[in-house]
């Protein structure tokens, strides 16, 4: 025997030969025993007639065929062959099998209605006798926990062998006499007892009953387990014969104990004269009872019953009399149980089997036992102790799986938050915060949890079944009600969901009748309708919700201990003990799945798959070295999948009625040494999901994992299986799973097992419905699924129902066509998986060259299996609501005709759109330029937007129209039109952000301008209010009163430039608004391996988690990153190579588990392609949009960048990376992290560019605000000097002329350049391919050919530059040949108005000069008069002219010093026009570059315009044997894509190509040897081949076929087999440079010898280091500028994150001012900032802007020196930017920092820096954070200075101190308080600073 614990493996491997007679003696001359089959009988719930039936004809098998033992072991076995019956094929499997797996038979014995043998001989081989043995083993888990009441039945010895087991059949209504063991040798059934179970028909309701039978009668052998079952038993029965009235049979039988006495007994006396007295027979039972009468039995009751000799019961009566005999039994038996319904009530019930095992084990110790106690385990109290407090109503799922429940919650929350772009999201963002909170608080394991843990690891499995026994009676004091709850609502919503669809129907009758009041009438009925039917819904969720709330079982807790293992795997790690304990649960689980406890691989809701405790339960499966094969069943709810499943492969799987299995549950078992994976999936179309996506993802979860789909369906084919179908074929195109699953169609309930024809006719119908629903898609469902053509089983039902013809009851039995019928569904799935199995194997090429190819296998052992399965969920999940959000294909194709339809609508509503939008801008704008004040920004956007709304609105209206005029057709469904109608506002919406953005981008440029000007204009003011109210003030003070205006004013300026800036969450979101636009208009399209198909929709929090994998990573290349460099990766590459393997293996290992980009985690190339991909993808992508946002005026507001983003990571996609290493690749998976990626470096470097041109407007604002303030200061100066007051005037107009004329010209030649771009013949796409070739590959010029192959949109551009340089020079020329003119008649005017003016007021002097200044050029120059409308001349304070002659005098000689000037200053506006207008040509030129995509073959530029036409590409087919032009093959239609091609391929050298294990360069055309060449995939030692190269071109890149196919035969030098000459001779100018260039990256090497008829020797070659000089920026003055903003976006680029990470670090750093001890004790000297002092306090903040500055001033020195005097620190410094009060206020110093340092934070920087080291006692008081960062790198301490004056009143008036009173009653939480702590002022703490002033101060404010 086995060790006890070992469970057979049996139960875990299927039977590989069919039963028959010779199988059978196989098995008994191998093993002696028929065990394997036994079980596998028993699995198949076949009750082991198959066997019972095959024994008869293995009697009859030949002697003669066998020889030695075998004969000999034969002709043993054929002598005992007669006496075999079911119970010695159980007894003889029961005893061949250790301990654990016979208490796991007795499960399967049960499920077979068989008699367990409880008591029973067996034979001895050491005594070599027969032995008695009592078997608790076989009953310990099918009674460990039972509510059935136990029943006795045994009888006397004269009653043996007159029928007891065979009157079991009248008593229970369940029970047939083939469910009876009445079989056998009578010496060897006497004293051998059997377990059943079965039902009574009860007066008031069922009962259930355990019976043990006992054959024969009581004697030594079971006198004992007699006595200990007959204490436990509810009812016992008793038979006898007239014979038993004198004997002792009763008495010693009824007086064992007072307990027996009295328990409920039936006494049958069998009446062998039974019909032919009737009447006599209660004269027997009276005679007994008189003579028993003294005894007391107060319960028992007498009855007759005929004798039922032998097995075949009712002997040979008449139907008649059997019909009589039984019903007077069965009535018998009713009254008696009837009568004694009550006592048997009363008795105490036995639960447990183990309560008769210790009975009897006590009695056998002691001859006097008591009676036996109430049977109580210590697992029921636990159990007690933890659900006892739990009820339908509290929250279960919280309480016990606060995890999982925490988890499903928050997936479930973040699901909304993703498919709701548009909804407003802050109740559903506080909820997922909220819940986020609450498992972050969960810090240790719960008690439920504990103790699940405990039961698998420490106790025994007995005690599991014990727990999930318990919880099933739990659950069930609330099921019954729940369920009848639900079924009601699903019958109220099948009611109206039926009326619902009878209206639709009415209504399409009506719309083609055009009867709209009846249209009308239906739609009012079909909406009150619709909404009864959702409130059915709504209550049948939350009648699922209560349910599920309530379902809680051991499975439940599993998955707890998944998902907490997930959250906080830390509390799994024991140290102190030998095993780990996570080893432990997994080992204890995989045992668990051996026995029916399945892992519950999809689980919750949403679906997640991913646990790392399922991979650690998977190292402890039984180990194979075959990959495994995966089985999935499918089908509707409640159509038996598990059950098939079970008796198919003897798995245990959860069954019941309704939805029983949740998400997918996993199984393993053997066939030969196969592992087979079997996965049984929740049931589809249910109601409860109906309407969602649930039932797509299942399947495509199905046909994307399995090799073998099992498609379990009730009655016939129905369309709900064609379009699940369909839809996971159009899932699996896109996703581009490796496998091919087989599909197997199991049809149940079958009543004609031979009607296989019809059903596979309608297979045939299925199938020509989804290869004409999949037309569309251009794409052959062969491909992708395999369905033969007699892929269907037919299989009856299961059980059978009927009346017993003898006993007139109904009785359901399991029937044994089924089990047969299963043994040949079994035989079809292991054809299939043997198929599958051998398909795995290495094949020959197809094409019969000599390459060859390994067909990869798809699964390599079980991890490799969960990763893919995880993969798989993760890709479904997040592509599944764009995907499958069709239920059906001709739904799909539908939609795409549609979406075409309405495609074109939008375009065209878009473009008038746009129109529309731009004159309303520039109406807008305008009217702002021409206001003389700085409008409010709000109102303006505001009153902008409601008119593009209204835009929008009427836009979005006419699109409707159109599209519903467009599809009034009758085969449009509304329900589809009516989805892609909601499609149409997305990219109206879209423009209508574009216009948005593009206004707000203007409006930000002209308010810029404008602030400056009314910034300038305040000042101005501010200094005319002075001068006219304070004539007679003294200079000093008019320049101070100057001063601290500009100061305020600038301040104010400032914080409008901030409000105006951009934040990084706006930046992110615009971006992302574009992403999920364009995701939205182009996801669920039908091009094959489209990229919009496998992104999913991210929202700002979304798109940060799915980053986070990259952050430490990005973090740690940021550090590394050279500020003048943007691209950190490239920065990042060039740092590993230069430090060897180490630092790649240390990015790789950071990586490698957060990234999903392998099917296999284990292969060993995975670090090879990680690198690949990172160096020349990844570092692409990166280097592309860098550039693409160096071109873009706003990187955040065009839409166009994200576009273009799609475009990169589809080449990307596309490259031969990732192409030859597509079986490693979960290709989904890596696209949407490369578009993460690209969205990082989009998003960082918009940041960056936003905050440089935030730095440089502050720097502009700055410098012309001073620049006017030392205008006015200098008009002050000269108030009283008029000549100065006209030299003061011809300066500011001298200026403004010559700046104004410069910027009018500007704008003017930017316009003319950019007409002259569209209209010229020379830059467009065409013409430019043609002059690169031309100018690079044709003449042989090494730079340009480097610059083509590198980088050819950059060569482009500098081709169309130089193209454009004449044109931007003329034009240039053009208008600054009149820019001196202009300017001199400009200043000639004015001197000419100044000369004639009276000059009495500077003001009136300056309009009369603007005016004059207008006039003279409005007529010289065709500019709109707008332009000259902002001309300004408004820095001029109003002050009266003393001396007008000396005032002219003045004017004349500054206004004559300009003419001296004009040539230098027109040739620097020259430069600057130059350079300006030359970066907007480049940013024009950039968006005709047209497509992108390049040629797969050589890397070729694609030629045509943008956008493509769709052309037709036939699909390959390969070669066939019909006879030439008489082929009548089927061909496959031919598919539409967007075909690209290219004007010059070039050879495949030039990019990279080289031959196959060969590494030379390929100097062949890819279109040359077009149907002779073969194209390797993969690495040269792993290579796919693909022969002949059209078919790879076709089959991989059908966009680039025609063309290619094309060039094959028209193409230059498409018949010879290397390039064109020119093109041989430029690789002879390049080939060191390119070789070297290539040697890493594609092994590429030097060829040996070159032919030098083809190729010239004699050519000019570059060294191999050879770098190209770009000429893309021509203007030296421009270069310097724009290096420098370049270098200030990349400095800001790099220094943002790190600014904003040191920033939070010294927010940190403050010092926590609570209590007044907490000021430190060793400080040695203070300074407080002045300036951020005085803003804190209401009071003194009204003093400053009051203008009370200095009295401020002294107040805060005031408070400062009371403060001091409590505390005497020695040095105490109150210093300010600028202050003339530089004195000693009693034990403070006061300092201003002017003169010596600009601001006090230069000062403060400074004196930290001399102190270097002694700061440790230095405080510092300053809330800029900015400066505080500066000062705590120094050492220095930090306080704020509300933390100061709050400090002071600690230490000078604490009386001031108040506690909030709604603070005192208010419960917070210590996360919150701690947090109060840091900042007083959140505190409900409140300090009167104003009274501290006031007191302090001794003022009244």
């Amino acid at each position: 025997m086995l060790g006890s614990n070992a469970l057979d493996n049996c139960f875990t491997t299927l039977i590989n030969e069919p039963l028959d007679a010779e199988t059978v003696m196989k098995e008994i001359i191998q093993t002696r025993s028929l065990k394997s089959y036994v079980i596998d009988s028993l699995k198949r719930y076949h009750s082991l007639s198959d066997l019972m039936h095959i024994l008869p004809v293995c009697a009859d098998v030949r002697l003669d065929n066998y020889r030695g033992n075998s004969k000999h072991e034969i002709e043993q076995f054929l002598n005992i062959i007669d006496t075999i019956t079911k119970s010695v094929l159980l007894t003889t499997t029961i005893e061949s099998m250790p301990y654990e797996s016979q208490r796991y038979l007795g499960n399967f014995i049960k499920k077979n209605d068989l008699p367990l043998p409880f008591a029973y001989y067996t034979w001895n081989k050491f005594n070599n006798m027969a032995e008695y043995k009592i078997n608790f083993n076989l009953l310990a888990e099918t009674m460990c926990s039972n509510s059935e009441r136990y029943l006795l039945q045994t009888g006397s010895s004269s009653a043996m062998g007159l029928g007891k087991t065979s009157i079991l059949q009248y008593i229970f209504q369940d029970k047939r006499s083939e469910s009876l063991n009445t079989e056998g040798n009578e010496n060897l059934r006497a004293g051998c007892i059997d377990v059943l179970f079965g039902t009574t028909i009860g007066h008031q309701k069922n009962e259930s009953y355990v019976v043990f039978d006992v054959h024969g009668t009581l004697n030594v052998l079971n006198e004992d387990i007699i006595t200990a079952t007959q204490e436990h038993c509810s009812l016992q029965i008793l038979y006898v014969t007239e014979q038993d009235i004198d004997s002792s049979f009763l008495t010693s039988t009824m007086n064992y104990s007072n307990n027996v006495r009295s328990k409920p007994t039936i006494v049958v006396v069998f009446d062998t004269d039974y019909e032919d007295r009737p009447t006599t027979g209660d004269k027997i039972s009276d005679t007994f009872r008189r003579q028993y009468q003294t005894q007391n039995w107060p319960n028992v009751t007498w009855i007759t019953a005929p004798i039922f000799k032998g097995s075949s019961g009712i002997g040979a009566s008449t139907k008649f009399k059997h019909a009589r005999r039984a019903q007077s039994v069965q009535q018998s038996f009713h009254r008696a149980l009837g009568t004694l319904e009550t006592k048997i009530h009363g008795q105490r019930q036995c639960t447990s089997i183990f309560a008769i095992q210790w009975y009897y084990t006590t009695v056998r110790m002691s001859s006097n036992v008591s009676p036996p106690p109430a049977c109580c385990f210590e697992i029921e109290n636990r159990l007690h102790d933890l659900f006892g407090g739990l009820d339908g109503e509290t929250e279960n799922l919280f309480i016990v799986t606060p995890i999982s429940y925490l988890d499903s919650e928050i997936k479930q929350c973040e699901r909304e938050l993703q498919q709701n772009l548009d909804v407003s999201q802050t109740e559903l963002n506080v909820k997922l915060q909220d819940l986020r909170e609450q498992r972050q608080r969960i810090n240790q394991i719960s008690i439920h949890t504990a103790f699940f843990i405990e039961l698998l690891t420490e106790r025994s499995y007995i005690e599991l079944l014990m727990t999930e026994i318990f919880l099933e009676k739990w659950r069930s004091k609330f099921e019954s009600t729940l369920h009848e709850q639900l079924t009601a609502a699903k019958n109220e919503a099948l009611r109206y969901s039926s009326k619902v669809k009878q209206l639709e129907e009415q209504r399409s009758v009506e719309v083609k009748n055009s009867n709209h009041s009846r249209m009308e009438n239906i739609h009012n009925q079909l909406q009150i309708v619709q909404s009864e039917f959702n409130k059915r819904r709504q209550l049948m969720t939350e009648m699922e919700s209560k349910l599920m709330n309530i379902d809680l079982t051991v499975g439940l807790f599993c998955d707890e201990i998944m998902a907490l293992y997930d959250f906080l795997p830390n509390l799994f790690h024991t140290p102190s003990s030998s095993k780990n304990l996570i080893q432990e649960i997994a080992e204890h689980l995989v045992k668990l799945m051996y026995k029916g406890f399945a892992f519950h691989i999809l689980r919750g809701r949403p679906l997640r798959c991913k646990s790392k405790l399922i991979q650690e339960c998977l190292q402890y499966l039984k180990q194979t070295s075959q990959p495994p094969l995966v089985l999935t069943v499918i089908g509707e709810q409640s159509s038996a999948k598990s059950s098939l499943l079970n008796t198919t492969f003897g798995c245990n799987f959860r069954v019941s009625a309704g939805r029983c299995t949740i998400g997918m549950y996993m199984s393993v078992v053997s066939w030969k040494s196969q592992p087979i994976v079997i996965f049984d999936t929740e049931g589809l179309l249910s109601l409860e999901e109906a309407g969602s996506i649930f039932d797509n993802q299942m399947v495509t979860m199905a046909m994307l994992s399995s090799h073998l789909v099992l498609i379990n369906h009730k009655g016939e084919f129905s369309s709900n299986l064609e379009n699940l179908i369909g839809m996971s074929f159009y899932a699996k195109l896109q996703i581009r799973a490796p496998i091919k699953p087989k599909l197997l169609f199991v049809l149940r309930d079958q009543a004609d097992m031979h009607a296989s024809p019809t059903f596979f006719r309608q297979l045939a119908k299925l199938k020509e419905n989804l290869y004409n629903d999949s037309k569309f898609l251009k794409s052959s469902i062969e491909e992708e699924l395999e369905i033969g053509d007699n892929s269907v089983i037919l299989l009856p039902n299961a059980f059978s129902h009927d009346v017993n013809a003898i006993t007139n009851l109904r009785q359901c039995w399991r029937n044994e066509t089924f089990p047969i019928e299963i043994i040949s569904l079994r035989k079809t799935i292991f054809e299939k998986l043997m198929h599958v199995d051998q398909e795995q194997a290495p094949l020959t090429s197809t094409s019969g060259r000599s390459e060859t190819s390994t067909v990869e296998l798809v699964y390599t052992d079980m991890s490799h299996l969960y990763l893919k399965i995880s993969s798989n969920l993760d890709a479904i999940d997040r592509l599944g609501p764009q995907l499958l959000q069709c239920k059906t294909l001709f739904e799909l194709s539908i939609m795409n005709e549609l979406q075409t339809i309405a495609s074109e609508i939008v375009q065209t509503k878009n473009v008038a759109m746009y129109q529309e939008g731009e004159q309303l801008i520039s109406q807008v704008l305008s009217e702002i330029s021409t206001t003389s004040c700085i409008v409010n920004r709000t109102q303006v956007a505001e009153e902008f937007v409601r008119q593009l709304n209204l835009n929008f609105q009427r836009t979005l209206d006419q699109a409707r129209a159109a599209f519903a005029s467009s599809t009034e057709r009758s085969c449009y469904p509304p329900d589809v039109k009516q989805k892609v109608e909601r499609r149409m506002e997305p990219p109206i919406r879209c423009t209508q952000h574009l216009l948005k953005d593009e206004f707000y981008e203007r409006l930000h440029k002209v308010l810029q301008r404008t602030r400056i000007n009314e910034a300038q204009k305040k000042l101005m003011d501010a200094a005319q209010q002075e001068f006219d109210q304070n004539k007679a003030m003294g200079l000093d003070e008019l320049q101070s009163r100057l001063e601290a205006s500009f100061e305020r004013i600038l301040k104010e300026h400032y914080q409008d430039l901030l409000s105006s800036k951009e934040s990084e969450n706006q930046i992110t979101e615009k971006i992302l608004k574009f992403y999920n636009a364009d995701c939205q208009s182009k996801a669920a399209n039908i091009t094959k391996d489209s990229i919009y198909n496998l992104l999913q929709p991210l929202n700002n929090d979304c798109y940060k988690h799915y980053f986070q994998k990259f952050i430490n990573c990005w973090s740690e290349l940021k550090k590394q990153a050279n500020p003048a460099d943007p691209n950190i990766l490239r920065k990042f590459w060039s740092f590993f190579s230069g430090h060897g393997d180490k630092n790649v293996d240390t990015i790789w290992s950071d990586l490698k588990h957060s990234v999903e980009w392998f099917s296999n985690k284990k292969s060993d190339k995975n670090k090879k392609i990680f690198v690949n991909i990172l160096k020349y993808l990844i570092m692409k992508i990166e280097e592309e949009v860098s550039n693409l946002i160096s071109n873009a005026k706003s990187s955040s507001s065009n839409p166009r960048t994200v576009h273009f983003l799609f475009t990169y990571v589809e080449n990307a996609i596309n490259h031969e990376i990732v192409t030859n290493n597509q079986k490693y690749l979960n290709r989904h998976e890596l696209c949407m992290d490369l578009v993460v990626i690209g969205l990082k470096i989009l998003i960082d470097q918009a940041i960056a560019v936003e905050e440089a041109n935030y730095e440089s407007n502050m720097q502009k604002s700055t410098k012309e605000m001073k620049e006017c303030k030392e205008n006015l200061s200098k008009q002050y100066n000269a108030m009283k000097d008029s000549f100065e007051q006209g030299k003061n005037l011809a300066n500011i107009v001298g200026k403004q002329i010559i700046d104004e004329i410069g910027h009018i010209v500007l704008r003017k030649i930017d316009s003319d350049v950019k007409q002259d771009i569209v209209r010229s013949q020379f830059i467009n796409h065409e013409a430019i391919q043609n002059q690169a070739y031309e100018q690079s590959i044709s003449q042989a010029n090494g730079e340009n050919i480097l610059k083509y192959v590198y980088d050819i949109n950059r060569y482009f551009m500098e081709l169309s530059l130089k193209e454009i340089k004449t044109t931007l020079n003329a034009v240039t020329h053009n208008h600054t040949l009149n820019l001196e003119q202009l300017i001199t008649a400009a200043i000639d005017k004015a001197n000419e108005t100044v000369v004639a003016d009276s000059c009495e007021d500077t003001e009136v002097v300056k309009d009369h000069v603007h005016n004059a200044i207008l006039d003279i050029l409005d007529p010289q120059v065709r500019y709109d008069r707008l332009l000259f409308d902002v001309f300004p001349l408004f820095e001029v304070v109003r002050m009266p002219i003393q001396d007008s002659e000396r005032f002219k005098k003045g004017f004349k000689q500054n206004i004559l010093n300009y003419y001296n000037d004009i040539a230098s200053r027109v040739m620097e506006l020259t430069k600057n026009m130059k350079s300006e207008a030359f970066e907007s040509c480049k940013r024009s030129i950039s968006q005709q570059l047209g497509c992108q995509s390049r040629c797969p073959g050589c890397g070729a530029k694609c030629s045509r315009p943008e956008p493509h036409e769709k052309e037709n590409v036939e699909q390959w087919c390969d070669p066939c044997k019909c006879p030439m032009g008489k082929c009548v093959c089927a061909h496959p239609d031919p598919i539409l894509v967007e075909a690209h091609e290219s004007t010059h391929h070039i050879a495949k050298a030039f990019h990279g190509g080289r031959y196959y294990k060969i590494f030379t360069p390929n100097l062949e055309l890819c279109y040359q040897r077009w149907t002779t060449a073969t194209v390797y995939m993969g690495d040269d030692d792993d290579a796919v081949s693909i022969f002949p190269a059209a078919k790879y071109y076709n089959e991989k890149h059908s966009a680039w076929y025609n063309d290619l196919n094309k060039q094959s035969t028209v193409g230059k030098a498409c018949a010879e087999m290397v390039a064109p000459p020119d093109q041989r001779r430029a690789w002879m100018v390049v080939r060191h440079t390119l070789i070297k260039h290539y040697s890493k990256s594609h092994k590429m090497i030097e060829q040996k010898h070159y032919n030098t008829k083809l190729y010239p020797r004699s050519v000019v070659t570059l060294p191999e280091d050879y770098e190209p000089t770009w000429k893309d920026e021509n203007f030296e003055l421009q270069r310097m500028t724009m290096h420098k903003l370049k270098y200030d976006i990349r400095l800001s680029y790099c220094a943002i994150g790190q600014k904003r990470e040191l920033l939070n670090e010294t927010q940190q750093a403050y010092l926590s001012i609570i209590s007044k001890q907490d000021w430190p004790s060793n400080i040695e000297q203070v300074y407080l900032d002045g300036n951020n002092m005085m803003f804190v306090i209401d009071s003194l903040r009204r003093l400053c802007l009051n203008r009370h500055g200095k009295k401020t001033e002294q107040i805060i020195g005031q408070i400062a020196s009371a403060w001091n005097e409590k505390l005497q620190i020695p040095h105490v410094n109150l210093i300010y930017d600028s202050t003339k009060q530089v004195e000693t206020i009693g034990t403070v110093n006061i300092q201003s920092a002017q003169p010596k340092y600009k601001t006090t934070d230069d000062m403060l920087v400074d004196l930290a820096k001399q102190n270097h080291g002694k700061n440790e006692h230095t405080i510092v008081v300053t809330a800029d954070r900015a400066l505080a960062a500066q000062l705590k790198n120094e050492g220095c301490q930090l306080v704020k200075p509300y933390h100061w004056f709050a400090h002071c009143v600690m230490l000078l008036t604490p009386d001031l101190i108040k506690q909030d009173p709604t603070e005192s009653n208010t419960s917070v939480d210590t996360t919150t308080k701690t947090r109060r702590r840091h900042d007083n002022k959140k505190e409900k703490i409140h300090y009167d600073f104003d009274e501290l002033v006031k007191r302090v101060a001794n003022i009244d404010i």
